[in-house]
C-alpha cells in the first residue's frame, strides 16, 4: 500500500476547483460583454455550459469552483463600498448568484446522468435532444430564478405588477 502525502492529496483536490473557478470567471467575464445594464442579464452565458461540463467531468467535488468563479465576476460588477449597507449588498448579491450558478450545474449534471447517462457517446438524436434540453434551458431555470430573485430583493431591478 502506497502512502500519499497529505499535501499531494490537498493539491489534487484544490487544483481542479481553482481551475474551474478561473475558467468560469473568464467565460463569465466574456459573457458580460453581452450584458444588458446594470450588467447581469445576458442572452448567452457561456460559463453555464462550462460549469455543466466541469461537474459532469469532475463530479460535485469541483462545484465550489463554480461558486468562486461566479462570485469573483459578480463581485467585480456589484462592488460598492460607499456605505456599510452597500458593501454588504455588494457581497451578498454575488454570493447568492454564485449559489444559483452552482446549483444549476449540479442539477443539470444530475438530470443528464439520470436521463442520458454520462459518459455517453450521444449517438442518437433522442440522447442529443435530451442532453441539450436538460443541460440547457431546463437546468438554466435554476440560476435564472435565483439571480432574478436576488436582484429583485436587493432592489437592483424593479418588477411590475399587472392589474
Amino acid at each position: 500500500m502506497q502512502v500519499v502525502p497529505l499535501q499531494h492529496t490537498r493539491l489534487r483536490c484544490v487544483v481542479p476547483v481553482l481551475t474551474l473557478a478561473a475558467a468560469y470567471a473568464v467565460a463569465a467575464w466574456l459573457g458580460l460583454w453581452l450584458a444588458i445594464p446594470p450588467g447581469y442579464a445576458t442572452v448567452i452565458w457561456p460559463a453555464s455550459g462550462l460549469a455543466l461540463a466541469g461537474v459532469l467531468m469532475g463530479g460535485a467535488r469541483v462545484s465550489p469552483g463554480i461558486w468562486l468563479g461566479s462570485f469573483v465576476v459578480d463581485l467585480w460588477t456589484a462592488w460598492d463600498a460607499t456605505h456599510t449597507a452597500t458593501l454588504l449588498t455588494s457581497v451578498a448579491i454575488p454570493s447568492s448568484i454564485g449559489v444559483g450558478a452552482t446549483v444549476q450545474a449540479l442539477v443539470g449534471a444530475s438530470l443528464v446522468r439520470r436521463w442520458v447517462g454520462f459518459p455517453s457517446p450521444l449517438t442518437s438524436a433522442r440522447d442529443i435532444g435530451t442532453f441539450l434540453l436538460l443541460g440547457g434551458p431546463l437546468s438554466c431555470l435554476v440560476s435564472a430564478t435565483v439571480g432574478v430573485t436576488t436582484l429583485a430583493v436587493s432592489g437592483q431591478i424593479r418588477g411590475r405588477c399587472l392589474s
